[in-house]
């Protein structure tokens, strides 16, 4: 079905509804993934209008098997053939000394035909969308839109599409679609990530494998217990201890609502999952498309059959319809559950024989849940049989007792997974593209062949027959083209009554015009020319500053009277102090002026729309001069500040992930910036080079800031574990509260992650160990570094003390901090 990109208009009679079409229409796009050669293949011959798929450099996929060049170049011939796009994931974090490569590796795909690529990086996308004047730039999820404000801001900066957060809701994405003027990308299918994408460390932070560099180890896969720090007491989950591992999103049965909200294209997470599972998916929803888009009714249960037994960890609807809760974790299995299939009735411990209760079709050589590998035999009345259905009751031979009433899972369905892979058979086109055609067929000339744009003449010249021509023959020689992706439809044809065609010369005729119009879609390309004239310029001219070699960020009121009794300690050491409580604004700012020190808001991590209204209603009242500088977290954060409370300047916090030296001057030149919070993943030598790379001025002028003491936030997440295993969830609520109690996640390690808070609930999981850099100092500061910051969050008056004076002291009297126990994250190792 056709849409305005826009708008459209729509009228009811009765049951018949009637769009009113306007300009700018498009079909909605369905985006399968690709980890390997026959997983592209299993997208596109099952019904995928493009493939997502990685090269061997910069993919946040790093782990799967992705495409070496000489690979991506066919892959990208074979989809265009068959009017398939091919997008490319250079989704990762850049590191300064990787830019040049980076930017060779990314004119290779565009010198390729590769039709766009997704982006998390902000500095090479500035760089890129100039560079590449034909080429999509797609912001990845990594790149943290969760808002209307997000997208518009992307929408600015030249980028084609945005793929939302999976955090929101289609009434969200709706709002979303409805004011803005580029593609918007959801996730309707596969695994979901728990913290908000970009903003995950915890995998970084346990074992240097980053997420934002495409190496997540997937902590939220492993064990954990909620302990309540007050009880000392484990609060027991019956369900199982996976507290953080998300079921699989699965929205089959809401294509038709995510549909109707305006977005572009539906993406199904899995480049590192196998051609089956590419196939059965893609096929899966294509048929639900279709089934919408052509108003025709479709068995969505069956389609969700074949969803469940290709592989599942139970599955979601996900935040895309509201839901919560355990109604987004599965506390059981991290792992694929499958489909269930029946119940054990009892065990033949004589026949070795397992008697099972069927509620779904069991066939030889299936694989189910209980082990022992696939299946033998099925019996049934002692008759030997290869499948057995629903509601019989059959046996299978087992080697073990199960207790009577296990539930019986498929894990491998042996009848779906050789359907699925004789569609990624290598000459398989099950995908089928109509061409119109005509034919000219005269006595005595070249025979004219004319597909679309293309015409092509024979060598040989028509000959005059003895007999009259068989027109339905000619016509079906021409039309073998099953072993091609084209389906020729003939709209006019002209063969004259006694022309004489040798039925090689039809072959060869058909040969080379399928051989042309290949050409001729791959030629549309070539004209596709690099913009080597882009350079940066500067637009912001700022006068210096006196920032400070100290920078806090505070949680607490008592850490704030802390640093109000001890003022003269800090002497011109801190000249700014960060809050995310906007109720310790109005009572601390002036008093804090007095002494000189700003107190600056600092922006949530994540603002959604409905947020940004909560948060102007708390905010509006304050004195505008409060917010005449703050620190942001997000992209639409400069806009919502500027436009209401005419905010001057903007210091950019560590959740936009700094690596390099674009990024710095992306971030002076848009965002009224002349201070930034590099990222937490880079170490020393990465740092040096980064800030090395900026010119004199921009060092001289601007302050580059880094995190050197702290509990790190390893994760944010609309997911909250204690009001789930605490029972007192309501799925109602707008935002749970559960500041009263602390709490910690543990490991099977026995690291404790402390939970904390935000404004708007969600839960922030911190890092296990408290960073301490304090002692390395004098070194931070020799390689460029302009100020350092200490964020405290749990620690109390007494400890906030200690922590400034010793560091003051140290800066002051070279007075050495001990450190041997200190955690210095990636200061040295920095991340893969």
């Amino acid at each position: 079905m056709w849409y305005n990109k826009d708008k459209f208009l729509k009228a009811t009679f009765g049951s018949f509804c009637i769009l009113f079409l306007r300009k700018d229409f498009f079909m909605f796009e369905l985006l399968s993934p690709a980890g390997s050669v026959e997983a592209l293949r299993a997208g596109v011959q099952n019904g995928a209008d493009a493939v997502y798929l990685g090269g061997n450099f910069f993919s946040a996929r790093a782990s799967c098997c992705n495409f070496n060049n000489e690979q991506l170049i066919l892959a990208v011939e074979y989809a265009h053939i068959r009017n398939v796009k091919i997008f490319v994931t250079v989704n990762t974090s850049i590191k300064e000394e990787e830019i040049n490569d980076f930017i060779k590796y990314t004119d290779f795909l565009y010198e390729h035909f590769v039709d766009g690529i997704i982006l998390s990086d902000i500095g090479m996308a500035s760089i890129l969308r100039k560079r590449y004047p034909n080429m999509e730039l797609h912001a990845s999820t990594q790149i943290s839109c969760h808002s209307l404000r997000d997208v518009l801001e992307m929408q600015k900066l030249g980028f084609d599409r945005v793929v939302v957060a999976r955090e929101l809701s289609i009434e969200e994405i709706k709002k979303i679609c409805e004011n803005v003027d580029i593609d918007i990308e959801v996730f309707v299918h596969g695994a979901l990530c728990l913290c908000y994408s970009g903003q995950c460390l915890m995998s970084s932070l346990i074992g240097n494998r980053s997420g934002n560099r495409g190496r997540c180890a997937q902590p939220c896969r492993q064990k954990y217990k909620l302990i309540d720090i007050n009880k000392n007491e484990v609060i027991e989950n019956i369900n199982g201890n996976y507290l953080l591992s998300p079921k699989d999103l699965c929205s089959i049965e809401n294509i038709e609502k995510i549909l109707q909200t305006g977005v572009k294209s539906l993406k199904i997470e899995g480049r590192m999952k196998k051609q089956e599972y590419v196939a059965t998916v893609t096929k899966s929803y294509r048929d639900s498309i279709d089934s919408f888009e052509n108003n025709v009714k479709i068995d969505k249960d069956s389609l969700k059959r074949d969803l469940k037994a290709i592989f599942n960890r139970k599955f979601t609807q996900g935040y895309l319809m509201n839901k919560s809760g355990l109604d987004i974790i599965n506390n059981e299995k991290p792992h694929n559950i499958g489909l269930k299939v029946g119940e054990v009735l009892g065990f033949d411990c004589k026949k070795n024989r397992l008697k099972i209760k069927l509620i779904e079709t069991l066939s030889k050589g299936d694989g189910i849940n209980l082990g022992q590998g696939n299946i033998g035999r099925i019996i049934k009345d002692d008759k030997i049989l290869k499948k057995g259905f629903k509601d019989e009751i059959i046996e299978i031979d087992f080697l073990k007792n199960v207790k009577k009433s296990t539930s019986v899972y498929k894990t491998f369905d042996k009848d779906l997974m050789e359907k699925a892979l004789e569609t990624t058979k290598e000459g398989v086109e099950n995908k089928r593209i109509p061409l119109s055609c005509k034919l000219y067929i005269k006595l005595f000339e070249k025979i004219k062949f004319v597909i679309g744009d293309i015409c092509i003449f024979s060598s040989f010249v028509v000959e005059k027959a003895k007999t009259k021509t068989d027109f339905e023959n000619i016509i079906q020689k021409l039309s073998k083209t099953k072993n091609t992706p084209f389906d020729f439809n003939f709209e006019k044809v002209e063969i004259d009554e006694y022309a004489f065609v040798p039925v090689s010369v039809l072959n060869n005729l058909r040969r080379d015009a399928v051989e042309l119009y290949k050409k001729s879609i791959l030629d549309k390309f070539k004209d596709r020319k690099i913009n080597f004239s882009t350079k940066e310029i500067f637009i912001k001219n700022y006068s210096k500053e006196d920032f400070g070699k100290i920078t806090l960020k505070v949680h607490k009121n008592s850490q704030l009277n802390t640093i109000l009794e001890n003022k003269n300690t800090l002497f011109n050491y801190v000249k700014e102090i960060y809050t995310e409580d906007f109720f310790m604004l109005e009572d601390y700012f002036y008093k804090l002026e007095k002494i000189g020190i700003k107190l600056i808001y600092s922006a949530p991590g994540v603002l959604k729309n409905e947020e940004y209204n909560v948060l102007k209603k708390y905010l509006e009242n304050f004195d505008k001069k409060i917010f005449s500088k703050v620190q942001i977290s997000t992209w639409g954060e400069k806009s919502f500040f500027k436009e209401n409370f005419k905010t001057e300047k903007f210091n950019i916090d560590t959740y936009f992930n700094i690596y390099n030296s674009k990024s710095i001057n992306f971030f002076i030149n848009n965002f009224q910036s002349n201070n930034v919070t590099i990222s937490q993943e880079i170490n020393e030598r990465e740092i040096k080079k980064m800030i090395d790379a900026l010119s004199k001025d921009i060092k001289e002028k601007i302050c580059i800031d880094m995190i050197i003491y702290g509990n790190q936030r390893s994760m944010i997440t609309q997911y909250c574990p204690i009001d789930v295993l605490e029972k007192n969830y309501n799925k109602d609520k707008k935002y749970v509260k559960s500041k009263v109690k602390e709490y910690i996640l543990r490991d099977e390690k026995n690291r404790d992650f402390r939970l904390f808070q935000d404004v708007f609930s969600r839960t922030e999981i911190r890092n296990y160990k408290t960073l301490d850099l304090r002692d390395k100092i004098k070194d931070i500061l020799a390689i460029g570094i302009n100020r350092v910051r200490l964020d405290f969050t749990f620690e109390d008056s007494k400890i906030v003390f200690e922590k400034i004076f010793q560091t003051i002291n140290f800066l002051e009297k070279n007075k050495k901090i001990n450190s041997k126990d200190n955690y210095l994250a990636h200061f040295y190792d920095g991340v893969d």
